[in-house]
């Protein structure tokens, strides 16, 4: 359990925690595939999820497309996935609840941040569609960490943006080694549950301070609720 009212700023991942980025994927991949003339092969997201991108164009040039370049692929997946970022309709990639949490947090006066894998030229184009950008206090990315979301590293460099105390941050994640790493850093953890295979989630749920499968049933913050925090 969190108790809230000592929490003063939240940190948001993006992919796969505000955003259903695996619909984003789901659908670059029908795209990607149509263009060739066929389906997407039955596993094929399964195959490549725990790849990154080099790993997974090899793969597909191996496997269904001999005669292409992978970093033609690469190419191609990034403009079809950038297309979908950057879109004006956006906002429907976010998960039910998302924009209303972040809103409540702000007006109950935390401090908000978002920090993330991904690069400015994805993550702030969806969150303008969302019309949440402007919430947010600060952007945190891996690579202005030098570290991936394994270690504490930007979870440490979120709080000292925001100008607050480990202890006072609420962390949201969908990634169990990132939840760890949030609390290596002294935070709060909350996992949010993105389709995660049951072992992996159970995992997560054993090392959180608070499970949500839903965006909206977020303590205080609660969609069903008039209940506001001051802090």
């Amino acid at each position: 359990m969190i108790d809230w009212k000592s929490i003063r700023a939240a940190v948001f991942d993006l992919d796969g925690t505000l955003i259903d980025s695996a619909r984003i994927w789901q659908e670059v991949d029908e795209t990607f595939f149509a263009r060739r003339g066929m389906a997407v092969p039955d596993g094929y997201a399964e195959e490549i999820a725990h790849l990154g991108f080099a790993e997974s164009a090899a793969l597909t040039v191996q496997r269904y497309f001999p005669r292409e370049n992978a970093a033609d692929i690469i190419e191609e997946w990034r403009e079809l996935s950038l297309s979908r970022y950057k879109a004006e309709e956006g906002a429907r990639y976010f998960k039910p609840g998302a924009v209303q949490l972040v809103s409540r947090m702000r007006a109950a006066g935390l401090r908000l941040c978002v920090a993330t894998a991904s690069s400015p030229e994805f993550f702030l184009p969806i969150l303008r569609a969302g019309g949440v950008e402007s919430l947010f206090d600060a952007f945190v990315t891996v690579a202005d960490a030098g570290k991936n979301k394994s270690f504490p590293d930007i979870f440490l460099q979120s709080a000292q943006r925001l100008g607050v105390s480990p202890a006072a941050c609420a962390v949201f994640e969908d990634n169990g080694r990132a939840l760890v790493a949030a609390k290596q850093a002294g935070m709060h953890t909350c996992a949010v549950y993105d389709g995660q295979p049951e072992a992996a989630w159970s995992a997560i749920c054993a090392d959180a301070d608070l499970v949500l499968y839903d965006l909206r049933r977020c303590g205080p913050f609660a969609a069903e609720s008039d209940e506001t925090m001051r802090p």
